[in-house]
């Protein structure tokens, strides 16, 4: 009867570690697709400051633009928008990318095809952008990404926030640190 007990345990212990050999790698698997059609995550690498105080003061925002794709998506396009749609204005001059030099998550670069700079499937691609700013201030930004898939647009946005010349006060928790203002209660 005890050596029955100890094959059953054993048993059921292997068909537990098959089990769980099988189902994470599936977990992993799914945790790196994109959540969407097209997704978009940007990432502020650094805000420089340039000349002048307050309303004058001008800088810029390096901006990583990571673009996935869940269906293959051709004629990729970036524009640089505020918050409420309106144009992203420098001086009074509208302000446009131009053509970004996009490279695959590994780093290589890569070279836009007949339709366009491409997603492939279940992939993704980087590049940096450089926004100007003016005036010192918390400024928004909104880098909208439009693309075709099979002929039809599908669009997504994400928005990061750059702080010139002032301090930002917004509560960061990237879930190990968390930096926030106290305020006193009297």
């Amino acid at each position: 009867m005890k050596t029955l007990r100890t094959i059953t345990t054993r048993l059921g212990t292997v068909v537990a570690l098959a089990m769980l050999a099988v189902v994470v790698p599936a977990t992993r698997a799914l945790a790196s697709e994109p959540k969407g059609d097209l997704g978009v995550q940007l990432r502020l690498l650094e805000a420089v400051q340039g000349n002048g105080r307050g309303p004058s003061m001008t800088g810029v925002a390096r901006i990583e633009v990571f673009v996935e794709a869940f269906r293959a998506t051709n004629d990729i396009q970036l524009s640089v928008l505020r918050p409420d749609g309106s144009t992203w204005k420098v001086g009074g001059r509208p302000f446009g990318v131009g053509r970004p030099q996009w490279s695959d998550p590994g780093g290589e670069p890569l070279e836009p095809g007949d339709d366009g700079q491409s997603v492939p499937a279940r992939g993704g691609i980087r590049t940096t952008i450089v926004v100007p700013l003016q005036g010192a201030d918390i400024h928004e930004i909104m880098v909208v990404v439009r693309g075709l898939r099979e002929g039809e647009e599908i669009s997504t946005e994400g928005v990061v926030r750059v702080a010139l010349g002032v301090p930002d006060n917004q509560p960061v928790d990237d879930g190990t640190q968390a930096n926030f203002s106290l305020q006193g209660v009297n």
